[in-house]
């Protein structure tokens, strides 16, 4: 069951107010335990959804495929 009485936080980017609710949602393969680590732990910058996508360094992976291999090595 997710806890209501954990804190919202911002976003790092554009000062959105994130709730454990909603983080619980947008990570659904972190368990509940999981996430309530990543969530007290002030290491961790959390983002919405939009400026996660959004980030200059991609923290996250491309989709591998032809057409990403087509536009890398074709030019």
């Amino acid at each position: 069951m997710i806890r209501d009485d954990l804190e919202n936080k911002n976003c790092a980017d554009c000062n959105q107010i994130i709730t454990f609710k909603d983080f619980c949602r947008s990570n659904p393969s972190f368990s509940l335990e999981r996430a309530e680590e990543f969530w007290d732990d002030s290491m961790f910058l959390v983002y919405c959804p939009e400026c996660y996508f959004n980030r200059p360094e991609r923290p996250f992976k491309a989709k591998r495929g032809y057409l990403n291999y087509y536009r890398t090595y074709r030019k």
